[in-house]
């Protein structure tokens, strides 16, 4: 007698498929309460993680036949009935005579002792080949990621079942958080083109052969990479910074598309990646120490005096401000403040708060209808005419140019 456990929550699917078994396999079935020395089990799968639990149950119940009962929302995930070497595979709501097949199938099985997998047609025997899909694990991999990178992945345990999401590829260690726009938006409506494809398909060019995913996360694009173990940060990597700023100059020769990346620290230990991502965020949004287009979170000061000095300056960057009025927050004299804050920085003090109200007249240009001249008098310029000057000098497009162009939303 082989006794079948029913792990299904929907009291309705459970009372009808306890029914079919009992009607049609009472012989040779039995259906138990306890998941313990069962022969069959079958297991509804409503989210994604409840493939998590399925590879728990496996562990626990090594030579149990189990047949995943897969909610319609996520046929996509259905490829890994193939990754966990599933004999069978139901999609709610079951036709009797297909679930009946199958449990059959799976009791012949166990008799014969005949432990080979089924082909894959057989697998998906009662999927219409429209609903078909590939073995494509991407959901399962940018959900996971998604969790690491908020911090939610707290387990040695789950990231040993990661193996599932990410197949022969090793977790990254670095976050790099790219932004960035498109100069000529009619050109690229012309040509037919998206900004995100194309960036995407450069850098996995750039990077062939090396561990890369890429996750939208935000609007924004985060790259995800694995530096070699003999690299303490990208930037030590030579070969790997110089395939990003490669990609970079191309990108913006060839289609116009200009890219502003920060990079985190490296990470090691997985569960400590959604630190890289903060420190990416964070790199990506402050006054770069030696270029615009690829800021590091390591090259940002760690003096907690000068960071109360930006932190002030960020503040009251509209206002004229004075060198000795932000020396005295830390009481410091202006000359050793100067030296210190340019060498922590690697900016001069003008240069600094010229450059983060050039950031916030970014975001008044982009995010804002206000006019050119508004925004010079709201960032503190008397004429609009040095704002303007001076915003190309840090942009390399005018106010209104930059207005034209199209920011680039990942989705």
């Amino acid at each position: 007698m082989h006794s079948i456990w029913l792990g299904v929550e929907d009291e309705g699917e459970y009372g009808k498929l306890a029914a079919w078994i009992l009607e049609e396999c009472e012989e040779n079935c039995k259906l138990v309460d306890e998941e313990n020395d069962i022969h069959i089990a079958i297991i509804e799968v409503n989210k994604w993680h409840d493939w998590v639990k399925i590879h728990r149950f496996r562990k626990r119940n090594k030579g149990c036949r189990i047949i995943p009962l897969l909610a319609p929302s996520l046929l996509h995930t259905s490829p890994l009935a193939i990754e966990f070497k599933l004999t069978y595979l139901l999609v709610k709501s079951v036709k009797q005579r297909i679930f009946l097949r199958t449990l059959k199938r799976a009791v012949e099985e166990i008799e014969s002792e005949n432990t080979r997998f089924a082909e894959s047609e057989e697998v998906f025997h009662h999927f219409d080949a429209a609903q078909a899909v590939g073995r494509n694990t991407l959901p399962f991999r940018e959900a996971f990621l998604r969790r690491l990178l908020s911090g939610e992945v707290k387990t040695e345990e789950e990231l040993l079942q990661s193996r599932f999401f990410l197949p022969g590829e090793a977790v990254p260690n670095v976050v790099c958080f790219i932004q960035g726009f498109v100069r000529c938006p009619a050109k690229r409506m012309q040509e037919g083109w998206q900004a995100s494809t194309v960036i995407q398909e450069f850098l996995k060019k750039q990077f062939e052969g090396d561990q890369l995913t890429f996750l939208s996360y935000r609007k924004h694009l985060l790259m995800l990479l694995q530096v070699p173990s003999e690299y303490g940060s990208l930037k030590h990597w030579k070969e790997g910074e110089e395939r990003i700023l490669g990609t970079i100059e191309s990108l913006e020769n060839e289609y116009g598309i200009q890219l502003y990346i920060g990079v985190g620290s490296i990470y090691r230990e997985p569960l400590l990646l959604h630190h890289s991502y903060k420190e990416a965020c964070k790199a990506r949004r402050t006054s770069p120490y030696e270029r615009l287009q690829l800021r590091y979170f390591e090259e940002i000061t760690m003096d907690l005096q000068i960071q109360k000095c930006a932190e002030y300056i960020s503040q009251y960057c509209t206002e004229d401000l004075s060198i000795k009025q932000v020396a005295d927050q830390i009481n410091l004299s202006v000359p050793y403040f100067s030296r210190i804050f340019k060498q922590e920085t690697g900016r001069s003090f003008v240069e600094y708060v010229t450059f983060v109200r050039m950031q916030r007249g970014v975001w008044l240009l982009r995010h804002t209808d206000h006019t050119v001249e508004a925004i010079a008098e709201e960032l503190g310029y008397n004429t609009p005419n040095y704002f303007s000057g001076t915003f190309k000098k840090y942009v390399g497009l005018s106010p209104r140019d930059y207005r034209a162009t199209e920011e680039i939303i990942f989705v």
